[in-house]
């Protein structure tokens, strides 16, 4: 070998000593980066063929830069990332309803429930007296504003999660569009047989959070370019990406109001997008499975709760002898609109704290063409007119009167009115004096006992602790009202710690992956520093050589 290519050795031992240098240097500024991963040069010995002694060493080659990175973990990161995504937004919904409900306090609804029936055990010691009776009313107002309290906040909850889901769709949106720009650049490098270090760096960092959103799988090509697809959507290809969009359904509840929801598709292909993992996927879930899920079971004890109290109710007497009034307003459809009756709302001598005989239906009441006209006396209604010896209908329930003419029912209070306690009809004018009239009406056995009277509030405040609630295959009802709110509840609880479990497994499981990442691709100063050192001496050791050489050429030039 010529002193010229020893020459030649020395500069590229120089040249590759300096970049290792930069590079070490690169690898220290960015210790701190997250994502960054650690470089470093790839060399190989140069050698060419000679004749005499085969090859002949030319020094040293530099191949390429090169980033230290496990591809393998980087998709483990992102698997377990969508479960993440997942059960992070299962968990805090979950955590949510448990603060909304703030169970077991003084504030929660099961509080207000026994406060209620303590109310009505409190009328029955005393059933004449007014403020008893407003404290029945009380306090059932009070529960009512709880459970409107309560189906609000849920639905505030729920409107929530469907912002947040057109949030995340924005945001993927950003992050194909990124990962898009970024396979252009890594294109455009590495098909000229270059590594695209720092833009892959990015790129799996933009993989990473969009993974966290929504499931994904990630092809590559031979150039380093990356295919995105999610849920059987292709969102990134190295030609195109395509935008996910949102729209709104509304629907009607039952209690009257509406809501909006909010689905997703691809923009292009109009394909409806239902994620199967990530953010996205547990925002769909809690809004459309979860949070309804509770809300019914609200809805489900305040519909119970009317439906209960007005059947013993609508049996009772008022102050004033009337039956047949509800307690609830029988309209509910669930926790959002629970009300008092208009007769409670009206006047607390209409709670019925005395009770009522059994309930019938009566038969055969018609008045004659031209003996009820209004001029008349009020006529007597009987439990069935054709009966020997004729029972008179005292104790009518309010409500229950239908007077029909062969071509139109007549109304209350413009045709005629009932004495419901001694159950007579007075016609209020002559218009129907010419055809017969019937009339429907049930009716109560026994009759009104007098303000005294205790028993249908002692048998009210008993429903606390009557099996209401949730039937068996048989009919049987199996639960209280307690038992049920204490039951879902509980599982409210259950399902909250199996979320919060599997969160902090996948967490777990990220936390030791991203470890083993670490140890691959985080930079070690105490190595950065060895490796400096090292290329110092490399370079100076080159030089060294350069300068040897050159020493010996001008003493051959000299001679």
């Amino acid at each position: 070998m010529s002193l010229i290519s020893n020459l030649g050795v020395g500069m590229r031992g120089l040249a590759a000593s300096q970049l290792a240098m930069d590079i070490t240097g690169q690898n220290i500024s960015n210790a701190d980066v997250e994502g960054y991963s650690r470089k470093r040069i790839t060399q190989a010995a140069a050698y060419r063929r000679d004749p005499t002694y085969g090859q002949m060493g030319m020094g040293t080659e530099i191949i390429n830069i090169e980033r230290v990175r496990s591809s393998f973990l980087d998709v483990q990161i992102q698997n377990q990332n969508q479960e993440v995504g997942l059960w992070k937004e299962v968990d805090y919904t979950l955590e949510s309803i448990e603060n909304i409900f703030m169970e077991p306090t003084d504030t929660g609804i099961q509080t207000f429930i026994d406060s209620f029936f303590d109310s009505w055990q409190n009328l029955s010691n005393n059933p004449s007296n007014i403020s008893a009776r407003e404290m029945v009313k009380t306090s059932a107002e009070i529960l009512n504003d709880v459970f409107h309290n309560l189906s609000n906040e849920l639905s505030d909850l729920n409107r929530t999660r469907n912002d947040e889901i057109l949030q995340r769709v924005n945001k993927v949106n950003e992050l194909t569009k990124t990962i898009y720009d970024l396979n252009i650049e890594i294109g455009a490098v590495e098909s000229g047989m270059n590594n695209a270090n720092d833009s892959r760096d990015k790129r799996d960092m933009v993989l990473k959070e969009l993974a966290s959103i929504i499931d994904i799988s990630v092809i590559e090509n031979d150039v380093g370019q990356i295919s995105v697809s999610s849920s059987g959507n292709l969102l990134v290809s190295p030609a195109y990406h395509q935008k996910l969009e949102t729209t709104t359904s509304v629907f009607a509840l039952p209690d009257g109001t509406s809501v909006g929801q909010i689905g997703i598709r691809v923009a292009e292909t109009r394909n409806e997008f239902k994620p199967i993992s990530g953010q996205i996927k547990g925002l769909i879930e809690s809004r459309d499975v979860i949070i309804p899920k509770y809300q019914e079971k609200l809805d489900t004890l305040a519909r119970s709760l009317v439906e209960k109290v007005n059947q013993l109710h609508t049996t009772g007497y008022n102050l004033n002898g009337y039956t047949g009034i509800e307690f609830f307003d029988s309209r509910t459809t669930g926790a959002s609109d629970i009300q008092l009756s208009s007769s409670i709302l009206t006047s607390v001598h209409n709670i019925a704290a005395a009770s009522g005989g059994e309930l019938h239906t009566a038969t055969q009441n018609v008045l004659a063409a031209g003996g009820h006209n209004f001029g008349a006396a009020p006529q007597q209604l009987f439990r069935d007119p054709t009966w020997a010896a004729p029972v008179e209908a005292r104790n009518v329930v309010k409500g229950t009167a239908i007077v029909s003419s062969p071509d139109a029912v007549l109304t209350e209070g413009t045709d005629y009115v009932i004495d419901y306690i001694h159950g007579t009809i007075q016609m209020l004018h002559a218009g129907y004096d010419s055809v017969d009239l019937r009339v429907d009406f049930q009716y109560r056995s026994g009759g009104f006992q007098g303000p005294g009277d205790n028993t249908n509030s002692v048998a009210i405040a008993k429903l606390r602790s009557d099996m209401t609630m949730e039937q068996d295959l048989h009919g049987n009802y199996t639960s209280t009202f307690t038992s049920f709110y204490s039951a879902f509840i509980g599982e409210l609880g259950l399902n909250r710690n199996e979320a919060s479990a599997s969160l902090e497994t996948r967490q777990f499981l990220i936390e030791q992956y991203e470890s083993h990442q670490d140890a691959i691709a985080g930079v070690s100063l105490d190595e950065e520093m060895g490796n400096l050192i090292k290329y110092q001496h490399t370079y100076q050791a080159s030089a060294r050589l350069i300068t040897t050489i050159d020493q010996m050429l001008d003493v051959l030039l000299n001679m």
